[in-house]
């Protein structure tokens, strides 16, 4: 067998491949790849053309689902910014449901979370809280369980802020029941 293998090996001729031509074939393949790349990419070459920033610049309803013929989506909502009262109210329903609220306060002296459920159960609630306050951020953050219904107030990271960004989420705990939860972020007094 041993033979066998030796003549095999003998008997092909193998030509020896210089290194220096084949530094260049590499460099010729990798070159070729990147204008490959550009070409038809787009990426703001060759053919992609300037790109202001403009929307014009997408495809159609590129980033936008709503907008496509036939869509079902809805489009997404902004987000809500005031000083006071009623920030945003999220609703869902199903096993293990979560809703999220979010939105901009400004000039908060107060931010309450509120949360309720049917059937009523222990839900988690997430927070975060970003603020602002001459051009420096500060960002609070927590988890708690509670059983609902239930108000609590979030701790502000920085007092006097000129805005922050507030973000709840809220999440039923009951895996074999359909229920339903909603969660609110309220701002002021």
């Amino acid at each position: 067998m041993k033979k066998f293998v030796r003549k095999i090996r003998t008997s092909i001729k193998v030509p020896a491949i210089k290194p220096l031509y084949l530094i260049i074939a590499v460099v010729v393949v990798v070159v070729l790849i990147v204008i490959g790349v550009v070409l038809i990419g787009g990426g703001g070459g060759i053919v992609g053309g300037d790109d202001d920033g403009s929307d014009a610049a997408r495809g159609f309803a590129e980033g936008d689902r709503s907008r496509l013929p036939g869509a079902k989506t809805k489009p997404v909502k902004e987000a809500p910014r005031i000083r006071t009262g009623l920030l945003d109210e999220a609703r869902r329903e199903g096993r293990l449901a979560v809703a999220q609220a979010r939105g901009t306060i400004v000039s908060p002296s107060r931010v309450q979370v509120r949360v309720s459920s049917a059937p009523k159960q222990v839900v988690w609630v997430t927070w975060q809280l970003g603020c602002y306050k001459d051009r420096q951020a500060r960002i609070g953050r927590g988890r708690y369980r509670a059983q609902t219904p239930n108000t609590r107030p979030i701790e502000l990271p920085v007092s006097g802020a000129q805005s922050c960004i507030a973000t709840v989420s809220a999440q039923l705990t009951r895996l074999n029941t359909k229920g339903r939860i909603k969660v609110a972020v309220l701002a002021g007094g």
